[in-house]
């Protein structure tokens, strides 16, 4: 009983492979594309090993579950289908793939030879005419044996021969190192006409695979068989569709090859294709049907052409070129109209319509690290509803995953373009970016191979013009000069970075590539705004090196300097003005040599470069000092991005640690508040080199309280820290502040500790200072706040209240303390850098509000568009100081060093993201014109009277008393002639008869004969009479700032334009604030700015830039 019941069994699964049942054909064709295997095999297959030309071969079972590629247990098995898909396509986008291919992983043991795909068929009757055309796909580009394929078809219920058919092409194989989805073809002729018996065709395998190592992972898919019902094929074929369109129009000209599309199966039969000009009817081309250019793929039609812009062409086709499979030939186009179409100056577009489940439009991606990829989106550019919009499609990436921030490193790279014949090839397209991240980088290479890692080709980096940080509107960045790379295998590529701390997304939609008869727009650039000479004696100077780019460029480009200032296009010849010829400049860095050349000792000296050319004009700022640095406290607060982690930042840690010890022997401040400090054992190694200085750095960081699961070793963290020179700094002592007790569980458990990043407490370095004998005690406080990651509003309310605390206790337990607060703040000061904070308020408020007791004294380079970043272009890098300290600020000195870039190739990505911020400080009063020991304001009926008092006065010229109502932007009101010299007490008095309703700030600028200069501290009076309103800055760009006094009930803000349009409006309701009023997206020109309440309407006018 047991033999039998397992004969029985063994009978049963037999059937189950066997007989798969059988398919009855009907219509016209018979389809599979096998996308429902993830069950069973289709109706009609069975997949078998054993097959001969002899044998049938034996069932064997299909793996139904999905299978990577590179699996390589031997089996029938259900894969995803090398459509749209490549060879780096990873595990998860393959299980995520709908688009099946029935598949075989052969082994020595498993299927080589004899593996094969079989479908049975019920009989042919009444059928004619079968052709059949099937995907062949190599899988597993690492398999490095081959094996050929052969299509073959047996009659009869268990055949015992196979006839093997003629393919296209002719050899099928698989494996070979190789990924690959070739389209076959086959014509069974009248083979197969009207079969009553079972008809068999295989894709079979029936030789051994050659060459060493793995077998090959090979695919069937979208498996097309065509034939006739009812006797024979009487009609001729026509055609469907053509491509390019017929009288379509701006068909990019670089298009290689052109196709037809029937209404059913064809062939090849005798004649030729024929692309003329419409122009002049001259033949551009000739290629007879039967040459193997021109290939058939069942209903499709493809052969090669070749087109210039701005032509309009038509094809035409002789009758019997081709014919379908009964024989019947296709009547072929003649004359003008037919097919018809018009090139335009288009080279390459990527509109990404079809862009669904794989990359399309020829791009591909690449990933360096991280899971995230560019892939296909929904969310493209809605060219109806721009610029926030979307409609499908574009492509996307995001390094934001799993809630939190992701390292990433992802090539977006186009096709090659062929750009030798190009006249002014121009890139063009649109980006959009949401949350705070790293900005695209725009590359070009003529050498990258088309596949495999981009890094091992060179790539030139290009402007891209990309939109700000979390923007999130579409943005063009248009007419991107190509012309530096007329090759004829050129690739650009978008390239994607994200980091623990910070990842955006990304989108690109609507790429193109033009061949433009004109140049685009001259661009005019220089690689710093700002440079700093530092300090030179009388009738010595400095000289440093300044580098102007001129793209597309139509006249000449002169530079001009102001006294005290000279250039010099060689190093050796310097004059206060050059020029670089349009021919010899052009899509062109020139070096230029700028010489400091100070005519007096004891003098700060400011100038400019104006660089002009095409219309264009280019201004850098210059600042330089006679003025002994031995009498002056020189600091900079710099972040040193991962300074020496093995992780993150800079890739080679030992050249970062070699190219920040050049900017300190460059820059030669006193004291450098430093951020980001990960390995001290470099830090150490930089300053033991650099004599007469010292080091001290926290011992804390983000995350590294030991009483905190997850949380990683201080070692591995940003640290803070000071870098100071010996002879001028003593009694020094470091201390975090708004902690409770550093590393432990009560410190983890603080609000601070959340609000600091985790634990990246401020750190204060308390010292005396000694400068030119005088000794003050100077506590610096260097931060580094919580950084602008998602969710940014939660980053912006823990910065902001961060910054609070810092400030409620510095009020309370510093109140009269000498304080400089440095470091990198993570947001600007003059408007926030977190998009949906509404109005834009610096998380720094606290402070700004303040700014008579906490002064920011780089405030202004905020308002004058400078950015601390290499990146982006807001001012995160800030220095506050206490009112006590104020004094003894140089004005003026605070600089954005951008100028490092000069001293180091490849600043951004070798060194640091961030560039250092400058300030300087002096004690001595001889420094100065005079010693101010007192100030004051009091009111007086209704004027103020403004007293002041000096204990000496060295050389000393005028008093310019100076107002604000708002104590930012101030302006002159009157002035009061100096002693000149007295080495006693003097009094002076000025009255400000028509002080401004509300708020009123003075203070002075002390002036003496050599035209040095020094602003006091500052006082104020308020004069509380109705509603009050300033505007700052006035003309304004992005934002503008409204301080509304005495408002007194619900206020409404309107902006109008010219024409009496109300074009924003925003309501408040406080009774004493600063509004932010944003203005992108408005017009450049002049508004009226409508402040309205229940008694009053208060109108200013406001210019938009």
């Amino acid at each position: 009983m047991r033999k039998i019941y397992f004969q029985l069994l063994s009978f049963l699964l037999i059937i189950s492979f066997t007989a798969n049942s059988q398919v009855n054909l009907s219509g016209t064709s018979y389809v599979e594309t096998f996308d429902n295997i993830g069950t069973a095999l289709p109706t009609g297959w069975s997949v078998r090993t054993g097959a001969t030309s002899s044998a049938l071969g034996t069932a064997v079972a299909l793996t139904t579950a999905k299978t990577v590629w590179s699996n390589t247990t031997g089996a029938f098995k259900n894969f995803a289908s090398a459509d749209g898909l490549t060879t780096a396509s990873t595990a998860a986008d393959q299980n995520a793939s709908t688009d099946r291919a029935l598949g075989v992983r052969q082994t020595g043991a498993f299927g080589d030879p004899g593996a094969a795909f079989v479908l049975q068929l019920a009989n042919t009757n009444g059928i004619t005419g079968l052709s059949l055309t099937f995907k062949l796909q190599s899988l597993d580009a690492t398999s490095a044996r081959s094996v050929n394929w052969v299509v073959d078809y047996g009659v009869g219920a268990a055949p015992a021969s196979f006839t093997a058919v003629a393919t296209q092409p002719t050899v099928l194989t698989t494996g070979n190192s190789t990924f690959s989805n070739n389209t076959v073809t086959v014509n069974f002729g009248s083979a197969l006409d009207n079969k009553s018996d079972n008809v068999w065709i295989r894709i079979v395998t029936l030789a051994p695979s050659t060459g060493a190592g793995n077998r090959p992972t090979t695919g069937i898919d979208d498996f097309q068989l065509n034939y006739s019902q009812g006797g024979s094929d009487v009609t001729a074929p026509s055609v469907i569709s053509f491509s390019p369109a017929n009288n379509a129009n701006n068909v990019v000209s670089t298009l290689s090859s052109a196709s037809l599309t029937f209404d059913e199966t064809i062939q090849k039969g005798t004649g030729t294709i024929v692309l003329k000009k419409a122009a002049d009817m001259s033949i551009v081309q000739s290629t007879d049907v039967t040459s193997p250019s021109v290939t058939v793929s069942g209903n499709t039609v493809s052969f090669p052409i070749s087109l210039s812009p701005n032509t309009a062409y038509f094809i035409e086709i002789t009758n019997g070129a081709f014919k379908d499979i009964a024989g019947n030939n296709y009547a072929g186009i003649t004359g003008t109209t037919g097919w018809k179409f018009t090139t335009g100056s288009l080279l390459f577009s990527a509109s990404f319509s079809t862009c669904t489940s794989s990359l399309t439009d020829g791009f591909t991606q690449y990933s360096v690290t991280g899971a995230e990829t560019w892939v296909c989106t929904t969310f493209g550019r809605d060219a109806n509803n721009s610029p926030s919009g979307s409609a499908p499609n574009g492509v996307q990436i995001n390094g934001f995953s799993g809630g939190t921030n992701v390292p990433n490193e992802d090539w977006l790279i186009s096709p090659a373009l062929n750009l030798t014949a190009t006249t002014y090839p121009l890139l063009t397209f649109y980006s959009r970016t949401a949350f705070n991240g790293s900005p695209l980088q725009l590359k070009v290479s003529t050498n990258y191979t088309g596949s495999g890692d981009p890094r091992l080709a060179s790539w030139t980096d290009i402007n891209g013009r990309f939109p700000t940080q979390a923007s999130d509107t579409w943005t063009i960045s248009s007419q991107i000069n190509l012309s530096a790379f007329k090759e004829s295998n050129v690739y650009f590529a978008f390239v994607y970075n994200s980091t623990n701390e910070e990842g955006a997304r990304w989108t690109l939609d609507d790429i193109s590539v033009d061949n433009s008869p004109t140049p685009p727009s001259a661009n005019l650039t220089a690689n710093t705004s700002d440079i700093q000479f530092g300090y030179a004696a009388s009738g010595s100077s400095a000289t440093k090196t300044l580098v102007v780019t001129g793209n597309d460029i139509t006249s000449d480009i002169s530079l001009t300097s102001s006294a005290n200032f000279l250039l010099s296009a060689n190093g050796t010849d310097f004059s206060s003005s050059i020029s670089f010829t349009q021919a010899a400049a052009n899509n062109k860095a020139d070096t230029v040599y700028v010489k400091f050349n100070p005519t007096e000792n004891d003098k700060n000296y400011n100038g400019t470069v104006t660089v002009t050319s095409s219309g264009l004009t280019v201004t850098v700022n210059l600042t330089g000092t006679s003025i002994d640095l031995a009498k002056t406290l020189e600091v900079v607060n710099w972040n040193i991005e991962w300074f020496g982690s093995s992780v993150n930042g800079p890739a080679n840690d030992s050249l970062q640690e070699q190219n920040v010890k050049k900017v300190f022997q460059s820059v030669g401040a006193d004291l450098y508040a430093l951020v980001e400090i990960v390995d001290t054992s470099r830090l150490g190694r930089v300053v033991r080199s650099m004599p007469g200085y010292s080091y001290v750095v926290s011992n804390y960081g983000s995350h590294t309280n030991p009483t905190v699961a997850g949380d990683g070793p201080l070692s591995e963290a940003q640290k803070l820290g000071f870098v100071y020179k010996t002879s001028i700094f003593s009694n020094i002592s470091t201390t975090p502040l708004l902690n409770l007790a550093t590393n432990t569980a009560a410190d983890a458990a603080s609000k601070n500790y959340d609000n600091w990043s985790s634990g990246r407490y401020p750190f204060m370095m308390n010292a005396d200072v000694t400068l030119n004998g005088i000794t003050k005690n100077v506590k610096f406080i260097v931060i580094h706040a919580k950084a602008n990651t998602s969710p940014t509003t939660t980053s912006y309310n823990r910065r902001r209240d961060g910054a609070d605390s810092l400030y409620k206790l510095l009020t309370t337990n510093y109140p009269t303390d000498n304080i400089v607060i440095l470091g990198d703040f993570n947001d600007d000061l003059d408007s926030t850098i977190t998009s949906g904070i509404t109005p834009r308020i610096t998380s720094y408020s606290s402070f700004v509000n303040d700014s008579i007791n906490f002064p920011a004294l780089t405030l202004p380079l905020s308002r004058a568009g400078k950015k601390s970043t290499v990146s982006f272009n807001d001012m995160i890098d800030q220095v506050v100081v206490s009112n006590e300290m104020r004094p003894y600020y140089m004005n003026g000195s605070a600089t954005v060093l951008t100028d490092v870039t000069s001293l180091i190739a490849s600043y951004g990505s070798t060194t640091t993201d961030h560039y250092p911020v400058f300030t300087r400080y002096a004690f001595d009063g001889t420094i100065l014109p005079l010693k101010l020991v007192e100030f004051n304001a009091a009111k007086k009926a209704t004027a103020v009277d403004l007293s002041w008092k000096t204990a000496h006065e060295i050389n000393s010229k005028e008093f310019v008393v100076e107002r604000s109502a708002d104590g930012i932007t101030f302006k002159a009101i009157g002035s009061v002639a100096a002693k000149g010299n007295s080495s006693s007490e003097a009094e002076y008095l000025f009255t400000d008869s028509k002080p401004l309703a509300g708020y009123n700030y003075y203070r002075l600028k002390q002036v003496d004969k050599d035209n040095k200069q020094e602003l006091t501290r500052v006082v104020y009076v308020t004069f509380e009479v109705g509603v009050t309103v300033s505007l700052s800055p006035n003309p304004a760009k992005d934002v503008v700032n409204i301080a509304l006094r005495n408002v007194g009930e619900v206020v409404s803000i309107q902006l109008v334009d010219v024409n009496g349009k109300v074009v924003k409006r925003q309501s408040v309701n406080n009774s004493e604030t600063k509004v932010s009023f944003e203005l992108k997206g408005l017009s450049k020109g002049l508004y009226l700015l409508k402040v309205i309440n229940k008694q009053t309407v208060i109108t200013q006018k406001l210019i938009v830039q």
